[in-house]
Formats: C-alpha cells, structure tokens, sequence
C-alpha cells in the first residue's frame, strides 16, 4: 500500500512539471503599452437567501404545581338598598267651586253653582245650584206676540263613601220648572191672564245607590238602587213613585250568570182620574265569551198592575256579538223586549203643555229585533251603526185637547195606538286632535200605526252635530246644530172637523265662545237659535227667536 502511495506522488509530480518546462521556453517577454491602465471592479453579487435552519428537534416540557388552599379574610358590610317607587305625574290642582253667572236677551238671567270636596279616597260630598229663566215673547200664527216665560231651577245634594270594595251614594233633590200654556188657538176670542195659563211642576227626589267594585272575577258583583219622586203641579195633581232595583252577576270561567229585576209602585192622583200602578221585572241571563266574541241569553218576565188589573208578559231576550278585525269591525244582532211605565213627571219632562194630571198608559214593547255594526278606527274615533225593528202597544201620541167650553186647545192629551217602527240610528265620534273634537248622532223613524193617519208629533228624522277646538288652552269654540224632520199635528175645533196639519223640519245652530283670562277666570259668549227662526216644536207653541248670552265663570 505504501509502494503505490509512492508510485503515484511520482507520476503526479512528473506530470504537473512538464508543461510549465515546455512554456517557459516560448513566451516573449516583451510587452508593448498601448494606454494607461485603468482598473475596474465589478459591482458585487450579494446573496440575498437567508439561511434557513430546519431544527428536527422537538421539546417538551411538563410542569407539576400545587394550589394551597387559603382562607383570605375580608371585611363586608351591607348597605340598605331605598324600595323603588313609581313615581306618576303631578297631581293637577283642583278646584272643588265654580260659580256661572250671565244674563241674556228677553231678559234671561243664568246662574249655576256648584260646590264639591277636593281630591279624597274616602268620600265625596257637594252640592249644586242652578236657575234659568226668561221673560220674552214669541209670535203667534196670526203675528200677535205673547208671553212664553218660562223659569227652571234646581237644588241638588249629593255624597259618595268609598269602601275597599264597594261604594255607597246618595242624593236630595228640589226641582221646579215653570211653564206657560201660551200656545191657545187665536181663532177663539179669549183673554187669558198670566196667571190663569201658569203651569209649573214641583219635584222632591231621593237616591241611595249601593254597588261592589270588585275587578276580579272570584266575586259576586252586585248594584242596589232605591229612588223616590214626588211630584206636584200648579193645579193640585200629585204623583208618588217609588223604585228598587238590583244588578246581580258572577263570573264562572267563561260564563257569567246574572240577575236584573225592578219594583216599582206609583200612586196618582188628579182632577182627572186616581190610580194606583205596581210594576215588577225578572231578567235571569247567561254570558259566555271567548277572545273576540259574545253571546248572552235570557228571559225577562213582567207583572204590570193597574188598580187591580195584571198582566203578565215574557220576552225572550238575547244578543251576540263578534269582533271581526281587532276592535274596528264587530257586528251585533238579538232580540228584546220590555215595558215602559210612563209617570207623569216623565211624560210632563217630554212635554211639559200636557193636560195637568194627565196619566199614560204604559207602553209595550211586545218585540225588538236589533242588529248593527260598530267599531273603533283608533283611540280617538268610534262609529256605531244599528237598525231596530219593533212591534208594539199602547204607544202614545200628543194632539192638541179640545176644551168644550173654550176651545182654546192649549193642552195636549194622548191618543194609543198599536204598530210597528223601524228605526235607523247612526253615531260617530271623532277626536281629531286634543283640540278638536266632532260627534253626530242622528235617527230616521218610520211608523206603520194601525189606526191613526200620522204618528202625531212624531219626528221623521233627527240629527245633532256638535264640534269643540281649542285655541292653545285660551279661546274655546263651540258649535251645536239640531236638526228635526217633518212632524204632523191634528187641526180642528172639534173632534168631527179634524184636519192634518204638516209642521215644518227646523234647523236650530247654536254657537259658543270661552275666553280664560286665567285658569280660575273665564268669559263666555254664546248665540241661540242663530237662523232666528220660531219653529213649532209643539202645534201651536213656537219657540225664541235668536238668544245672545254673555257672562262670567269662576272656579275656586
């Protein structure tokens, strides 16, 4: 092995030597300069690539600890935490006193008062005070004026004691209204003195009223009322009326049971006739209702007694209601019927030229068959559309009485008659705004009377429009328009020489201004019968022309 080492250093060397021996040999060794010698360096190739270490050698490292559990004393006190309140708007300031005085045209004074407790949870007390009057003059047929005075005025007690569930309340009453019979037929030569035409009523009544304010369904809810009239007129006619009657209802799930009855018992007596009248009511009925609908059912029996004389009637009673679109549509129907029993004061209320100690029967009616539809747009708008179709008896009608000695026929009395009515009504109430409001209500009334030619001084339609705006809490406007259809009468000096007599429809447009100074202090402005035209509400008796009213208002 160390031989061919040897062998081949001498081969290598002897190679390496030859060719540098053969060139020395011929190389020229002269050098011929062209030009001065000028170095350069070229620019430096840089390697950009980094190095990159691939370590194949992984790690891993496990830890061992230990918690040791410590107990850290701290220092804890609590602080009470105020109970949260809701806390609601400011009470308004009331003012329990208000005071109305004013004075119009044909000389009509006007004065109101009323007086009430502030804002109490534990009883209510007040009274009030009202008269109005006039002395003015109105023209006949014929164009010859007379007097038409008339004076109402009213005195009135009232308290009200709020129990946790229940609520108790009373009131006294005075209430005297003057009429004159004025509306005489002009054909007849007689002289009447005021005081041989003075009518004038005189009405002392009381009310206690006991009723259960329970909200939820677990109770029996119950409402007791008990009223007495006594009623006096001008020619020593007298009427006592005596009235109880009870609301009873429970909720059981989904159904409600109830009970309505009514006792009255009146006592008449006159120059005309003496009469003694008992009346009593049952109504037992069952509710039932779901989310959008209604039904209730029941049976109503009446026992009317006149002077020994009862009669016993039962109606079938129902209705049923469903509300189709959330509140703004929900149609209605069923069926009713009941009596009315007519007193004297509520007859001399509607019209107050009647014979004096006039009595009425009462009236029946045998069936009503309703349906109707009705509804809110919005919070601020309500309509209520309905059709009533009715059969009855005994329903009366005003004509003028024929006074065989003087047939002045300045009083009415009645005449009955049996038939049918049907009856259109409408409402709609609209609160465009806070400051503007309108309502309208209006009927359409057409009889089929089995007897009589007309249904005497019976409307063929009424409507009444009314609107209120407030100007910035300042000025207030207000609006009234009545209006009255066609009505008939009965002419004639006796009963075999009757004619019918058409009384004109009328329009009667009210208008009315408020200034408040302040919020205790206001003037008022107002305009009556504005078109100034003395319609005949009654045959024979037309009313005030155009009436202005100015006055003052203040609350304390």
């Amino acid at each position: 092995m160390e031989y061919i080492r040897c062998c081949f250093l001498i081969w290598l060397f002897t190679i390496l030597s030859f060719p540098l021996f053969s060139q020395e040999e011929d190389i020229d060794k002269q050098v011929q300069v062209m030009k001065a010698y000028k170095p350069v360096v070229q620019d430096a190739y840089k390697i950009s690539e980094l190095p990159d270490i691939k370590d194949t050698a992984t790690l891993s490292e496990a830890f061992n600890y230990y918690l040791i559990p410590k107990l850290l004393e701290t220092e804890f006190e609590v602080k009470p935490i105020p109970a949260a309140t809701m806390v609601g708007e400011p009470l308004k300031e009331l003012y329990g006193n208000y005071v109305k005085v004013g004075m119009g045209s044909k000389l009509s004074p006007v004065v109101d008062f009323y007086f009430s407790n502030k804002r109490s949870e534990d009883y209510a007390i007040g009274a009030g005070f009202s008269h109005a009057s006039s002395g003015g003059k109105v023209p006949l047929r014929n164009g010859e004026r007379v007097n038409a005075s008339y004076a109402n005025n009213d005195v009135h007690l009232f308290g009200k004691k709020f129990f946790d569930h229940s609520l108790l309340a009373g009131n006294v009453g005075l209430n005297s209204r003057t009429k004159h019979f004025y509306g005489y037929n002009y054909s007849v030569d007689t002289l009447f003195e005021k005081k041989d035409i003075k009518q004038n009523f005189l009405n002392v009544n009381l009310m206690a009223n006991y009723k259960t304010t329970f909200v939820d369904s677990t109770h029996l809810n119950y409402d007791l009322k008990l009223t007495f009239d006594h009623l006096a007129d001008n020619f020593e006619s007298k009427e006592n009326h005596l009235a109880f009657t009870g609301k009873f209802n429970k909720f059981f799930n989904t159904n409600i049971v109830g009970l309505d009855f009514e006792a009255q018992y009146l006592k008449h007596s006159s120059s005309l006739d003496n009469l003694n009248n008992s009346f009593y009511m049952f109504k037992p009925w069952l509710a039932k209702f779901g989310e959008e609908w209604r039904i209730q059912g029941g049976v109503n029996f009446t026992f009317d007694a006149v002077d020994g004389n009862t009669k016993g009637r039962i109606y079938p009673v129902a209705r049923m209601e469903y509300d189709i679109i959330n509140h703004y549509i929900i149609p209605y129907a069923g069926i009713d019927g009941y009596v009315d029993m007519n007193t004297y004061q509520s007859v001399s209320r509607e019209n107050p030229f009647i014979l004096p100690g006039l009595h009425v029967k009462n009236t029946n009616h045998k069936m009503i068959f309703f349906g109707g539809i009705k509804g809110n747009f919005n919070s601020a708008t309500f309509y209520n559309l309905k059709v009533h179709y009715t059969f009855f008896d005994d329903m009366y009608f005003f004509v003028n009485d024929l006074d065989n000695t003087s047939n002045t026929a300045n009083q009415f009395n009645v005449l009955y008659d049996n038939g049918e009515l049907l009856n259109l009504y409408g409402e709609l109430s609209l609160e465009a705004s806070k400051a503007f409001t309108i309502r309208a209500e209006g009927n359409y009334f057409q009889y089929t009377l089995y007897n009589e030619l007309k249904p005497w001084h019976k409307p063929s339609f009424d409507l009444t429009l009314s609107a209120r705006y407030n100007l910035q809490d300042k000025i207030i406007f207000r609006t009234d328009v009545f209006f009255c259809g066609k009505r008939y009468a009965r002419e004639g000096l006796d009963e075999n020489n009757m004619e019918t007599m058409e009384l004109e429809g009328y329009a009667d447009l009210n208008f009315g201004l408020e200034y408040r100074y302040s919020k205790v202090l206001s003037g008022f402005l107002e305009f009556k019968n504005i078109f100034s035209d003395n319609y005949y509400r009654w045959n024979r008796y037309p009313v005030y022309g155009l009436q202005v009213y100015m006055g003052l208002t203040y609350s304390f």
